[in-house]
């Protein structure tokens, strides 16, 4: 049980880069606690994922601008 535990603590909230990708393929958002450079934001408001990297960090496009999100700062994804 405890192996079991430790392996759930790598899976970041349960999320996964592939689950990010899957959501990119299914033109899915993602809600998101702290998006990089962008002070204030609303982790209610939906996010449309653009592109994802091996270090985990999620591009998104808010009014034309790119940003950036920590896979460790994504809450929850819908498809």
């Amino acid at each position: 049980m405890k192996w079991l535990k430790l392996f759930e603590d790598f899976k970041v909230k349960n999320i996964t880069q592939e689950d990010i990708i899957n959501c990119i393929q299914k033109n899915g958002v993602i809600y998101a606690t702290i998006i990089k450079n962008l002070p204030g934001n609303d982790p209610k408001e939906p996010l449309r994922p653009v592109s994802i990297d091996e270090d985990g960090l999620i591009t998104v496009l808010i009014d034309g601008n790119e940003y950036e999100i920590d896979l460790n700062d994504v809450e929850k994804i819908e498809n």
